[in-house]
């Protein structure tokens, strides 16, 4: 049985610097990170309710309800706002969840909708959870269980506001109670903890099963009818917009609920499929814009990202359609490599993740074998990453600082400059690794023949408003291209929105030769096919276009290596793949950090092999392009 603690230790003053002189106009919640298992520390745990985050900004009196989303909903909540004024909470913001309870107490997340859309609002009660901000001071520096017990000292509840109680007992034992009752699960807090904005590993949420926000990009009739909806289909986004199929949903509506769905739907009804995957229902399938948020429960994952056993819960208001991801579990603690020290091994280096420095130093001990080849005997550059990605990053060349293992060029090589660095060694990868090198970028040739490319890389760069099916065209028409010029090419994912189409040269001509072939085939292409093409950088020139770019083949330019990791939310890695690949791609960084070792492992033949052997020429293809 879930039993609730009661807390009555008396708040600490907050501290003179923590003092703020008036509210902040604008709050961004913390946010819980998915686990699929208790984490290690010292946590408290809560309730998962199910319903709607909400926060409460009081001020002299007058009470603003506030989505996580930033949208004021205070209007469609009036007998909310009196309870709220009814309880004579300070100024201050609170941070809560919106819910309707069933008879038996438990939140009936569809009853929430009903009320919501209905206007009939007295039965939802908000349940609140922490106070960042209390009668003019700044509560975030404090520890988590002070804040609620300073939020708990000041609650006067009724029927409409409530505390929401700490749970008492092992935490196993919590989360079979809460799932025994049919619960949707437990928040955990990290003990000590200080209130920050967005996702954060320091709250957790343990669920009875998996169950998340999609978005909704079509439908298909019911079985022997002519209208309606029988089933919808829906998705999620990525980190860089692809809209991605997730899995068709064929219950759990009510007759009621099915007419409430296709009126919101039919205004959004277009001719194109959204998804950026085939569905299996493209003949029978009604196609819309993909903009109406819904919560489906499931029963897993296929290994194609897509739900089973799927049953829809209701609509969502209070989430933006372009924020949808497919949430995954915090991923699993990584080993430390053999012989190596790693510090600050627990440090989050990607919070839309949780992928933490170990992880990536083990990714990097994983691949050191594929990505080794990449990296030998080639200036590189190394894109660091002291906070994590969402800090300051900085790129180094030379040994200004230094790092140990790697080795450096002969200055000679590059006159009028320092000695450029070049990563050779399993050592030095990880070295590198462990100082916070998050992506490896290498030239375009070898300290043998440093004048000479031994490449040619063309840069598949989408605009904004260019769709992911549009890249994978744009990258089969760029090896047309090519092979019409005598020329093969190879294909590898960027690891961020792009394409990467790489052609092996036998290194005879210089940088000036090379970089101008490029920019001739670049600008024939934006000529020929202007409408997906552009041959000038920057974002205000490939607004719906491709940007392909050909600077990276200029004299100490450099591009992601093959299999470097990429400083981007998700993390994703630079993966050659085979060109019979490129129609089941999903994203330019389809693999991460997590999943691209496990699916190296299981590759049986590699795409590249040919690669290393392949030195080719571009002189006749100079004579035909002139």
């Amino acid at each position: 049985m879930v039993k609730a603690k009661a807390i009555t230790a008396r708040p600490r003053a907050a501290p003179a610097t923590g003092q703020t002189p008036a509210l902040p106009a604008a709050l961004e919640p913390e946010l819980a990170t998915l686990v699929d298992k208790p984490q290690p520390g010292n946590w408290l745990y809560e309730i998962k309710f199910d319903g709607y985050r909400m926060l409460s900004r009081n001020e002299s009196g007058a009470v603003r309800l506030i989505t996580r989303n930033g949208n004021d909903w205070t209007d469609r909540f009036p007998h909310l706002v009196k309870a709220l004024q009814a309880t004579g909470l300070p100024d201050g913001w609170y941070d809560g969840e919106i819910v309707v309870q069933d008879d038996e107490g438990r939140p009936d997340f569809n009853a929430l909708q009903k009320a919501i859309e209905g206007g009939r609002n007295r039965d939802i009660v908000m349940f609140l959870f922490d106070c960042p901000f209390l009668a003019g001071a700044d509560l975030r520096t404090l520890p988590v269980e002070e804040r609620r017990a300073a939020l708990q000292e000041v609650l006067v509840e009724n029927d409409q506001v409530r505390f929401s109680t700490e749970l008492e007992g092992p935490v196993s034992q919590l989360v079979a109670s809460a799932c025994h009752m049919r619960l949707e699960g437990i928040i955990g807090k990290r003990r000590g903890s200080r209130y920050v904005h967005g996702r954060s590993p320091d709250w957790i949420k343990l669920k009875c099963g998996q169950r998340q926000e999609f978005v909704i990009g079509g439908w298909t009739l019911p079985d022997n009818a002519s209208s309606g909806i029988g089933a919808i289909l829906v998705g999620y986004y990525d980190e860089t917009g692809g809209f991605h199929y997730g899995g068709k949903v064929g219950t759990g509506f009510t007759g009621v609920e099915m007419a409430s769905l296709h009126a919101k739907l039919t205004p959004l009804v277009t001719e194109k499929r959204p998804f950026i995957e085939k569905t299996g229902y493209e003949r029978r399938a009604t196609w819309v814009r993909p903009q109406l948020v819904c919560e489906i429960q499931f029963a897993e994952w296929t290994p194609d990202w897509h739900v089973r056993h799927a049953s829809y819960k209701g609509v969502r208001q209070d989430k933006a359609a372009g924020a949808i991801r497919r949430e995954s579990a915090l991923p699993p603690p990584a080993k430390v490599p053999k012989g190596l020290k790693v510090s600050n091994p627990k440090r989050v280096i990607d919070p839309s993740t949780g992928i933490t420095k170990l992880h990536l130093v083990a990714y990097y001990d994983a691949v050191a074998d594929f990505i080794l080849p990449h990296l030998k005997n080639r200036p590189v550059s190394l894109v660091r990453a002291p906070q994590g990605i969402a800090g300051q990053l900085f790129f180094q060349k030379h040994p200004e600082a230094p790092v140990p293992g790697l080795d450096t060029l002969d200055p000679a090589l590059w006159p009028g400059h320092a000695a450029l660095l070049t990563v050779n060694t399993r050592a030095a990868l990880l070295s590198a690794a462990q100082l916070n090198t998050i992506e490896f970028h290498t030239w375009n040739s070898t300290a043998k023949a440093i004048d000479d490319p031994d490449r040619v890389i063309f840069d598949l760069d989408p605009g904004e408003g260019v769709t992911w099916a549009h890249v994978q065209e744009a990258a089969s028409l760029t090896r047309t291209m090519l092979e019409q010029l005598g020329l093969k090419a190879w294909l590898k994912t960027s690891g961020g929105k792009g394409l990467h189409v790489v052609v092996p040269l036998a290194p005879k001509l210089d940088y000036k030769l090379v970089k101008a072939f490029s920019e001739t085939v670049v600008v024939h292409m934006a000529k020929t096919i202007p409408q997906r093409f552009v041959a000038k950088s920057g974002g205000s020139n490939r607004i719906g276009k491709i940007f392909i770019d050909y600077l990276r083949n200029g004299h100490g330019q450099t591009t992601a290596a093959a299999f470097s990791a990429r400083s981007r939310p998700g993390m994703g890695v630079s993966m050659p793949v085979a060109w019979e690949q490129l129609a089941d791609l999903r994203s330019g960084a389809q693999w991460n950090v997590l999943t691209a070792a496990p699916y190296l492992s299981r590759r049986e033949v590699d795409p590249w092999a040919d690669y290393v052997k392949s030195r080719q020429t571009i002189t006749k293809a100079l004579r035909l392009l002139s």
